[in-house]
């Protein structure tokens, strides 16, 4: 009787070890990430629940009372958001029912270690990073296999594929979780963080109620430092950008103050959105509304820049002409696999969306001519010293503080106006160049004559030096304009408004050449005189005061119709 009892006990008990075993087999082959340094205790009847939830490859483990013993299963070995846990190996051990399994590791070379930091799509810094080519030993020599017909880059993963902008920058793409980014992942350790960073950022965004996650949500990495990385989210419908977290919107405003209404950010977010589709063009984002849009847009600008010299438009008439033949153009090539006519359309599209964030477009506010301030009223007020500079300089500073103030209007610079100033004083400063090296001519010559006296001499003198100022003033000021496009024209007027003269610092500047041109014809006009008035005779002298007579009528009648 108890030989028969101890042989089903072992019977019982190979079977259980039978069934033991076969468990420790699916348990091992389990993909379930288990908790760090959570052990299972003996399974012969039950098991750890195990829930694993992820918007990609990124799985959180949860874990339950282990009165529902079920197992998800998966691949080998799982990516988590902090890491890689390496798959639950098993240790059979015949003397007993249990199974150990060992904990999950945290691998600190894959860790998502990164700080997060919402940012614009303006601060991709493609254009800053200056990527330096390495240098070979091999001195540049490259084999080429017989036979080989593929020239493509291998991706640095399966995850991500190698796109070209049409301006030739690199950037990858993950087109499961629909990522974009701009860092050279063919370094493994920027790869391993960027997806551990990507895989932490939907995590948390599954997690965060006041986030919604779509199909069409766009993800970009930016890739700051070591430490940190940049990211936001795209959304296609509405034309926006958002964040996991609060994001200080100041820095997409610029020079605009007093902005307040979500009515008037939707465009510096929706200028941000365009951005990212310039940067990013491998998707077609461009639909015929999009384009019918912009048309409109433009045509609706070339009508205004031609019936106001006071226009809003971002652009000028002839530019805007141009745009338009090339939208007409881009009709029916969107849908192609080439992405230039897409970034065409973006750039246009952020360049007037611009124009409407700043001009408050659709406030009560709204800046409809381009010299109309909405910030407060200009009370007209000079400084003494620009009253002296006036006067000495003959009026000029003043015209050009006028225009100016048409150009810099609510700490914002109009790009057409400043343009045309820049232009119309460059053609300015070369006729007065060429009018001062005739006057200096004359000087020399004068100067030739024997019979000249002391006060003449020096009048003279004062002639010649200028205009060799106007000469030397004009050359310095032609070759700074040369390169001061609008970007940095913004940097010199918030610069100067800062001084204690404002912007009356750079009208009396842009007048010295006219001034010093008209002091030095004044001084030799005078030379003149003293030498006639000095050794001619009497009629002579008469017929020269009366010919300087009328030249002073004619000058003050110009000077009083040029005022009015």
């Amino acid at each position: 009787m108890s030989s028969q009892s101890n042989s089903r006990s072992r019977a019982r008990g190979g079977l259980s070890t039978v069934f033991d075993y076969i468990w420790a087999r699916r348990l091992q082959e389990s993909s379930a990430t288990l908790p760090t340094s959570y052990h299972l205790p003996a399974l012969p009847q039950t098991a750890p629940h195990i829930t694993v939830s992820s918007p990609r490859s990124s799985l959180t483990p949860h874990k339950s009372p282990p009165s529902a013993p079920v197992l998800s299963a998966g691949a080998t070995s799982v990516a988590t958001a902090s890491g890689v846990c390496a798959p639950p190996s098993s240790n059979l051990n015949p003397s007993s029912s249990g199974i150990s399994v060992s904990s999950c590791t945290i691998s600190s070379s894959i860790a998502s270690t990164r700080k997060a930091r919402p940012i614009p799509a303006s601060d991709v810094n493609r254009y800053e990073r200056k990527r330096i080519i390495p240098q070979t030993k091999d001195q540049d020599r490259v084999l080429i296999e017989p036979g080989n017909k593929v020239f493509e880059d291998k991706p640095p993963s399966g995850r991500w594929t190698p796109l070209a902008h049409p301006e030739g920058a690199l950037y990858y793409y993950d087109s499961t979780s629909r990522i974009y980014t701009d860092a050279d992942l063919s370094k493994p350790s920027t790869l391993s963080a960027i997806e551990a960073f990507a895989d932490q950022l939907y995590n948390d965004a599954q997690t965060n109620t006041n986030v919604d996650i779509t199909s069409e949500t766009e993800l970009v990495i930016e890739d700051i430092d070591e430490n940190t990385c940049g990211y936001y989210f795209v959304e296609r419908d509405t034309r926006c950008i958002f964040w996991l977290e609060s994001f200080d919107a100041h820095s997409l405003f610029e020079n605009v103050r007093r902005v307040r209404n979500m009515g008037h950010i939707k465009y510096a977010i929706e200028a941000q959105y365009w951005i990212h589709c310039e940067l990013f063009p491998h998707e077609n984002r461009v639909t015929p509304v999009i384009l019918e849009e912009l048309k409109q847009m433009i045509m609706h600008a070339a009508a205004v820049t031609i019936t106001s010299v006071t226009s809003v438009a971002p652009f000028e008439r002839d530019e805007l002409e141009k745009m338009l033949g090339l939208v007409m153009n881009i009709e029916g090539t969107l849908e192609g696999q080439f992405t230039h006519t897409r970034c065409v359309v973006a750039r246009f599209m952020s360049e007037f969306i611009k124009a409407k964030f700043f001009n408050f477009c659709g406030q009560p506010g709204a800046r409809l001519d381009s010299d109309q301030t909405i910030y407060f009223k200009d009370h007209e007020h000079q400084s003494l010293l620009f009253i002296i500079a006036s006067l000495l300089l003959f009026g000029a500073p003043r015209t050009h503080q006028e225009e100016l103030k048409m150009i810099w209007v609510d700490r914002i610079i109009n790009r057409v106006l400043w343009n045309q100033f820049i232009g119309k004083l460059n053609d300015e400063w070369a006729g007065l160049a060429l009018s001062a090296t005739v006057i200096l001519n004359a000087n020399v010559a004068f100067l030739a004559i024997p019979s000249m006296q002391d006060i003449a001499r020096l009048l003279s003198y004062l002639s010649v030096a200028c205009s060799i100022a106007v000469v030397l003033l004009v050359l310095l000021l032609v070759r700074q304009n040369q390169k001061r496009d609008c970007e940095r024209a913004v940097t010199l007027l918030a610069y100067v408004s800062q001084s204690f003269l404002g912007t009356e610092t750079l009208a009396i500047t842009y007048s010295l050449p006219y001034g010093l041109l008209m002091w030095a014809l004044l001084c030799f006009a005078a030379a003149f005189g003293n030498l006639i008035f000095a050794t001619g005779s009497q009629w002579m002298s008469g017929a020269v005061a009366f010919a300087g007579l009328l030249v002073v009528c004619f000058v003050v009648l110009v000077a009083r119709i040029g005022r009015h």
